[in-house]
């Protein structure tokens, strides 16, 4: 009850607003309706056609562009962890049904370094809660053993090259013939996340799923992206 008295609280003194166009919304984290079709965009990256050959499949829910790169970029490059709250809110739209069935969550890491500049992995914020509230076990089974180049700063042929050996597993035990499911905050090529997914697999796990909040790929959103995307997303009249 007093939870309940204290958020009520909050929210008269903090009304919760879309974070793109700040109209009011009816939660804290949630996204208005028109922002929200900006940026859900449902889909399954081509692993084969993108040579990520580690990956069994592999998913994104966002476009990154519009309000989503704008949210990603406030919580990753100016450190504001309170815009994790809107990326777990996108999260919360997805349909845990639409995945295979998964035994552990695998998070990419931050190297320690960018890690402890930053003051959190971005990729944990996002995922860890989802991940729980469906019963998933969260495992930091990988570490980057060496700081690389942002991927996004680099020529397509300098990037594979500038990932390759950055992971080493260190958690064999808790993925050894298991499904996983890897999760990032953004997928551009992939090759990132297919790194880890093959230091991964040759640690023993048995499949491996990659998803990614946004993506910047260009594969084709899904037909059924609309259904299940836009619910509980209505704007609070002024």
């Amino acid at each position: 009850m007093l939870k309940s008295w204290w958020a009520a609280f909050l929210d008269l003194l903090y009304p919760p607003k879309c974070p793109v166009c700040r109209t009011p919304v009816q939660q804290h984290g949630a996204w208005c309706q028109p922002c929200l079709a900006q940026v859900i965009a449902w889909r399954e990256i081509n692993v084969a056609g993108r040579r990520l050959s580690a990956l069994d499949s592999c998913w994104a829910l966002c476009e990154y562009s519009a309000g989503a790169k704008r949210v990603l970029q406030q919580l990753k490059y100016r450190r504001a962890s309170e815009y994790a709250v809107y990326c777990q809110w996108l999260l919360s739209r997805l349909d845990a049904g639409r995945l295979p069935r998964i035994d552990v969550v695998v998070p990419v890491p931050l190297h320690a370094a960018r890690q402890a500049e930053r003051g959190f992995n971005q990729t944990e914020l996002i995922f860890r809660r989802w991940a729980g509230q469906r019963g998933w076990p969260w495992a930091e089974a990988v570490i980057r053993t060496r700081a690389t180049a942002p991927q996004w700063e680099l020529a397509p042929g300098e990037r594979r090259k500038n990932i390759k050996g950055a992971f080493c597993l260190t958690r064999p035990e808790v993925i050894r013939n298991q499904t996983v499911l890897l999760v990032d905050d953004i997928l551009t090529t992939g090759m990132t996340l297919n790194e880890c997914a093959r230091v991964l697999k040759k640690g023993g796990a048995g499949k491996v799923f990659g998803l990614a909040l946004a993506s910047g790929a260009a594969d084709q959103p899904s037909e059924s992206t609309k259904a299940f995307t836009t619910s509980g997303s209505k704007a609070v009249p002024e």
